[in-house]
């Protein structure tokens, strides 16, 4: 047997209803809302070709 550290990836998001000047503002005052986890983990989805695995 060989050891392997493995990295397996995710995609995710959370949703936000924002007032904003406009999208480069909205996009601004969302990366300052905390994460909601309970979003982030109901929307996880497995990004496969992302993964890695690497002999150590």
């Amino acid at each position: 047997m060989k050891k392997y550290d493995v990295h397996i990836y995710y995609s995710s998001f959370c949703s936000y209803t924002i007032e904003a000047k406009d999208e480069s503002d909205a996009i601004e005052k969302g990366r300052r809302i905390n994460v909601n986890t309970n979003e982030i983990l109901s929307n996880l989805e497995n990004w496969k070709d992302a993964d890695t695995a690497e002999e150590i």
